[in-house]
């Protein structure tokens, strides 16, 4: 039952996807398999938009080691808990915190074991940077555990680049580069983990999966030189490129059209109420820009829909059936039709 119930998620979630990225791309350097043991590891911009994008990329049933802090609420806990999302504790949540963290990692040790897979951000938090942060030291905990007590287990570290072009923004485009295989085998010695070494590839690797400023005292301009020069972010390997060689750039441009920002207030109109309350309301409410993405869509997967459902019983009630089907296919196709406009 759990297995229908996340794969129904997994649909809607893609569904909903549609309504809000003007595109999402996956690109693989290397097959997926469907019957290892996997470690997604990749960088964090985005909260919780990164883990859903990336399990519906990645076409498999995955667990989720999310920060603990977003498990508080007993509510959003059961539902966090129902797609498989685990709680994982840091220092910030308190010195004594961190003990809880072992059964959580024994767990994962267990689903290694059974050829499972598992979302993990190892930069530990997340950050709308544009740059590969250090990464701490929980997935290669979690794979020394694995092989100390079970040897022979063969484990696959799938480095993920995630990348927006402006994470916050509706309309936006995103990209999910899935990169070469990396076999922690390789870095076992038959008691011991070589953790620096494992991470050091691996940082090296989500350094080529999604746009990587280096220098951190010119962060501030060189971010304004790509922006000026309209690069897209979506396509880390010329956005390096560009960073590398002096700020060439001949890749493609990202421009907003004045179609799709009239299109957009058309939205805002039709959807006035569910616009009001996310404006008014939810935005007010976010202490954090990298939920914002996660707040909007989840308020155009979930209230938009309702609020259509009822403006087309309403006025088909009281105007008659073809006024309401026109309502449904206006809230329908306009949101769609707009995005394929920018």
């Amino acid at each position: 039952m759990n297995t229908l119930w996340i794969k129904f998620l997994q649909s809607y979630l893609k569904l909903g996807f549609k309504f809000y990225y003007r595109k999402t791309s996956a690109i693989y350097l290397e097959k997926i398999p469907k019957d290892k043991a996997i470690l997604f590891l990749g960088n964090h911009q985005n909260a919780l938009l990164d883990p859903l994008l990336l399990t519906v990329k990645s076409n498999r049933i995955n667990h989720f080691l999310t920060r603990a802090a977003v498990f508080k609420n007993s509510t959003v806990a059961k539902i966090l808990n129902s797609v498989q999302m685990l709680p994982v504790y840091r220092m910030i949540d308190g010195v004594n915190t961190i003990q809880k963290n072992k059964p959580i990692f024994t767990f994962c040790t267990q689903l290694l074991r059974n050829k499972k897979s598992i979302v993990l951000f190892p930069e530990g938090s997340h950050s709308l940077l544009r740059k590969v942060r250090p990464l701490k030291k929980g997935a290669a905990r979690i794979i020394e555990e694995t092989l100390q007590n079970y040897p022979t287990t063969e484990i696959l570290i799938i480095p993920v680049g995630v990348n927006y072009q402006s994470p916050t923004s509706y309309g936006d485009s995103m990209s999910i580069y899935f990169g070469h295989h990396i076999s922690p085998n390789n870095y076992w010695n038959g008691s011991n983990l070589d953790i620096q070494g494992l991470n050091k590839e691996l940082s090296e690797n989500l350094k080529t999966l999604t746009t990587h400023i280096k220098s951190s005292s010119d962060y501030d301009l060189s971010l304004k030189k790509l922006e000026k020069l309209k690069v897209d972010f979506t396509s880390p390997i010329e956005v390096n490129e560009c960073l590398n060689n002096n700020f060439k750039y001949s890749g493609k441009k990202e421009q907003t059209s004045v179609v799709f920002l009239m299109m957009s207030f058309l939205i805002k109109l039709f959807y006035f109420i569910p616009y009001l309350i996310w404006k008014k309301i939810a935005y007010q409410k976010i202490k954090e820009k990298e939920f914002v993405g996660t707040f909007r869509y989840a308020l155009i997967i979930t209230l938009a829909p309702l609020y259509l459902i009822l403006m087309t019983v309403l006025l088909s009630n009281v105007l008659g059936k073809n006024i309401g089907l026109i309502t449904l296919a206006i809230g329908i196709f306009l949101p769609l039709i707009t995005l394929r406009t920018k």
